[in-house]
C-alpha cells in the first residue's frame, strides 16, 4: 500500500506539472483572445490532469507494457513521511501569514481586500475615506464584493491546499502565483463588464493602492498584483458573447481532452498481482498427497475463493 501511495503522489505531481505548462503557454493568448475571463478558468485544466492521473491508465485497464517499478518498500515510507513533514510546515507557514495579515487588518494597516473563505468580509485600511473619493470607494467596494459573488475566496483556499499538497513541486507554486494575477484579471473583467463607464477612475484607484501589497495566501487583495498589467488591461473590450459562449464550451471540451490525454499516456502502476499471495492448488495437492490424503474438493474451492478475493482486494486498493 506504500508503494502505491507514493507512485500515486508522483503521478499526481507529473500531471499537475504537465498541465500547468500548458496553462502557462495558452493563459495570454486565449486572455487575448477570449477575455480574461476564460483565461482564468484555464486553471481547471491542472485539477483534471490531476485527477485523471489518479485512476488506473489506459495501459494499466488494457495491461498493455511493463508495470512501472515502485519505490522500495523502505524508500517509499522515507519519501511519503517526508512529505508529510513537508505538508504540515508549509501548511504551519502559510497560517503564519493569514495570522500576520490578520492581525494588520484588526490595526487597520491591510487591505482593501476580501478576508475569510467560508465567512468572508471586506477589509479596509484606516484611511480608507481620506485616500479615495466617493467614486472610488465604491470603485474598490463593488470589485471586493464581485470577488466574493465569484467565490474567489473559497478558490484561494483550494490553491492554498494545492500549494500544501505539492510544496515539493516547483511549478505548482509558480502556477498558483500566475493563478492569483489572472483571477484579479478576471474580477476586473467583470467589473468592467457590470459598468463599462468607470475606467478612468478604476485605474486612479488602481494607482492609490499599488503601494500597499500586504495581503496573505487567502485574501483576495486588490492591491497585490501587477499594476501595469491590470492597468493596460482596462483599454481592452470584453469579447462578443458568441466568442465567450464559443470559448466556454472550447475551455469545457479542452479540458476533457486534457483528462483524457493524460489517462491515455499514463504508464502502468503497480503490478496488484505482485502484492497478493497466491495459491498454486497443484503443489497443495501432492503434498497432500505425499503425506497421505489428499484436500478435499469444497476445502479446495474455499481455498481459491479466498485466493480470489484477496487479490480482488488488492486491485480495489490501487484505484
Amino acid at each position: 500500500m506504500i508503494e502505491l501511495l507514493a507512485l500515486a503522489l508522483t503521478r499526481v505531481q507529473l500531471a499537475a506539472a504537465a498541465a500547468i505548462v500548458l496553462v502557462l503557454l495558452l493563459r495570454v493568448p486565449v486572455r487575448n483572445l477570449l477575455g480574461p475571463r476564460l483565461a482564468y478558468g484555464l486553471w481547471a485544466l491542472v485539477p483534471a490532469a490531476a485527477a485523471a492521473s489518479i485512476f488506473p491508465s489506459l495501459a494499466e485497464t488494457l495491461e498493455v507494457g511493463a508495470p512501472t517499478a515502485p519505490l522500495a518498500p523502505g524508500l517509499a515510507l522515507k519519501v511519503l513521511v517526508l512529505w508529510l513533514v513537508g505538508v504540515a510546515l508549509f501548511a504551519g507557514f502559510m497560517l503564519w501569514q493569514e495570522y500576520a495579515f490578520r492581525r494588520m487588518a484588526a490595526q487597520g494597516k491591510a487591505g482593501p481586500a476580501v478576508m475569510g473563505a467560508l465567512w468572508p468580509r471586506i477589509v479596509l485600511p484606516a484611511d480608507f475615506e481620506v485616500r479615495f473619493d466617493t467614486r472610488e470607494r465604491g470603485l474598490i467596494l463593488l470589485h471586493e464584493r464581485t470577488h466574493i459573488h465569484r467565490g474567489d475566496p473559497i478558490a484561494n483556499l483550494v490553491l492554498a491546499a494545492c500549494r500544501a499538497l505539492g510544496w515539493c513541486n516547483p511549478l505548482i507554486h509558480l502556477g498558483a502565483a500566475f493563478t492569483r494575477i489572472d483571477q484579479e484579471l478576471a474580477c476586473d473583467a467583470t467589473v468592467l463588464a457590470l459598468r463599462n463607464d468607470i475606467r478612468a477612475d478604476y485605474a486612479k484607484a488602481l494607482l492609490k493602492v499599488s503601494m500597499f501589497r500586504t495581503s496573505s495566501p487567502l485574501a483576495c487583495g486588490w492591491g497585490t498584483h501587477p499594476l501595469i498589467l491590470r492597468v493596460s488591461s482596462l483599454k481592452r473590450h470584453e469579447p462578443s458573447q458568441r466568442r465567450e459562449v464559443a470559448g466556454f464550451i472550447g475551455l469545457i471540451v479542452l479540458s476533457m481532452a486534457t483528462f483524457l490525454a493524460v489517462w491515455s499516456v499514463a504508464p502502468r502502476g503497480l503490478e496488484p498481482r505482485a502484492l497478493a499471495p497466491t495459491i498454486d492448488m497443484e503443489a497443495v495437492h501432492a503434498a497432500q498427497a505425499a503425506r497421505g490424503f489428499a484436500l478435499p474438493y469444497s476445502a479446495a474451492m474455499v481455498a481459491m475463493a479466498s485466493s480470489a478475493s484477496l487479490r480482488l482486494a488488492v486491485s480495489l486498493s490501487s484505484l
